[in-house]
């Protein structure tokens, strides 16, 4: 399977969305353990595959204009 810029973009948005799931419960079931840790942590994720799914985008539309 060849990494092409869609497929990376696809890829950064789908774990994105799958840290903004696994928030809900973290706040949930883990609210008596270290919160601000848990929270900083989903957010840092989440900020960093949304990064990579807008330079994949930016890479995706880069690599249109050159054909």
């Amino acid at each position: 399977m060849k990494l092409t810029p869609s497929l990376i973009k696809k890829m950064h948005l789908i774990s994105a969305g799958a840290w903004v799931v696994l928030a809900i419960p973290s706040v949930i079931w883990w609210k008596n353990s270290v919160l601000w840790v848990i929270i900083i942590s989903i957010y840092a994720n989440v900020v960093g595959h949304l990064s990579g799914y807008t330079a994949a985008r930016a890479d995706e539309a880069a690599e249109q204009n050159n054909e």
